[in-house]
């Protein structure tokens, strides 16, 4: 049976935006079914609710399982069906856990092919759950036929876990927010020099100090995670010797109220603007005229498995300073060309790094360029749909 022809069951938690792209074009290739567990993770994490009517996927088949007890026990069911090969994996909640145990083992009795794809990194993190995640973690990566990671620190944990070199596979990730269903590329970049776009001319519309001054971008959730409150303290500093600066920052969350009263107390407020939450179809919009996109997230019970910020960020053609708790850093960030890696919890070296960026205009826009190059040659959909592609094919030898 060719590759192509396998009947393959994707089992995944949620349809986030970003990957249906990546799901539509799997379903051009391959006989593949997606079971969804979880939907409403999108609405924890991003306050964005998915309808049982998932845009962006008329052609796909699919399936969403409800929940008993916070458990989507219909993966039993799917996993008894009819196919070649299950792709899945995820141990980010007990649910989830349990979850991906079921399927694992019901299918390894079946002989069938398990493939695993996690984003998961970090084991340094010594709480109850991680000990527990661990044991089962350690048990299915030892155990699957092929398994798929975005990045080199998630190729690093799979390997400290005991999983075969040969048998792993990079599929790095890919945001679909750079873009729309009319609009190229070429064209959605030029925003950096469009004045009719709702761009950086409303916020200087709404806060005349921001007029002709450099932006510093944040986009996530305000969350203790997220470490905003580490690029408070480093733009306060970088305030205090450079005054055409301003900080933007995008997101909701239960750190709001704190955030901006730490802003106050630090005597930045009037050059911080809290923008609340942005859909995602009009995030380009900032990405775009920004002139540095910062991503401080700290260890908090888990680490950053991805962000997808610093390929929205870079799509865009800004320089981005991330901490060494994001895991695409380490893939996109090339320290001195397009941005740098600064130890999280670090607000002295976050300074340090935006200084040196903010204060040189030909180095910041030759990092700039340097950014969109590594997304557009290394992280699109093509990308991730090879290394799909790569995994399947070993697995079916």
């Amino acid at each position: 049976m060719s590759p192509e022809s396998s009947r393959i069951v994707f089992i995944h938690n949620t349809a986030m935006w970003y990957r249906r792209p990546f799901f539509s074009l799997l379903s051009e290739i391959y006989p593949i079914k997606f079971i969804f567990t979880h939907l409403d993770v999108s609405k924890e994490i991003y306050d964005v609710e998915i309808d049982d009517k998932i845009d962006g996927m008329k052609n796909v088949d699919y399936i969403i399982l409800k929940n008993y007890l916070s458990i989507a026990f219909g993966v039993i069911k799917e996993s008894l069906g009819d196919y070649d090969i299950i792709v899945g994996g995820s141990w980010d909640s007990l649910p989830e856990i349990i979850e991906t145990t079921l399927y694992f083992v019901i299918a390894k009795l079946r002989k069938k092919k398990f493939v695993l794809w996690t984003e998961d990194w970090n084991w340094n993190i010594k709480t109850t759950k991680r000990k527990l995640v661990k044991f089962f973690a350690r048990i299915i990566v030892k155990n699957s036929d092929a398994i798929i990671l975005p990045g080199t620190k998630q190729k690093e944990c799979v390997m400290y876990l005991g999983a075969s070199p040969s048998k792993v596979f990079l599929m790095p990730n890919a945001s679909n927010i750079s873009q729309t269903p009319t609009e190229s590329p070429d064209k959605i970049v030029k925003l950096k020099s469009s004045p009719n776009m709702v761009n950086t001319s409303n916020l200087r519309d709404q806060y005349p100090s921001f007029k002709d001054k450099k932006i510093v971008l944040f986009v996530g959730r305000l969350v203790k995670q997220k470490g905003v409150d580490y690029l408070l303290n480093a733009f306060s500093t970088l305030k205090k010797g450079m005054n055409d600066v301003v900080l933007v920052i995008i997101g909701k969350g239960d750190y709001e109220k704190k955030l901006k009263k730490m802003a106050e107390d630090l005597q930045i407020e009037k050059d911080v603007c809290f923008q609340g939450h942005v859909d995602n179809d009009l995030l380009k919009n900032y990405y775009g005229p920004s002139d540095l996109c910062v991503v401080p997230s700290i260890t908090h019970e888990m680490v950053d498995a991805w962000a997808f910020v610093v390929n929205e960020a870079m799509y865009y053609e800004n320089p981005v300073i991330a901490s060494d708790a994001v895991g695409s850093a380490f893939d996109m960030i090339k320290n001195g060309e397009n941005g740098f890696i600064v130890p999280e919890k670090d607000s002295k070296a976050l300074y340090n790094a935006m200084k040196v960026i903010l204060s040189n205009d030909e180095m910041r826009e030759k990092m700039g360029k340097r950014s969109k190059e590594i997304v557009e040659t290394g992280f699109s959909y093509k990308n991730m749909v090879e290394g799909f592609q790569n995994a399947i094919n070993f697995v079916k030898k």
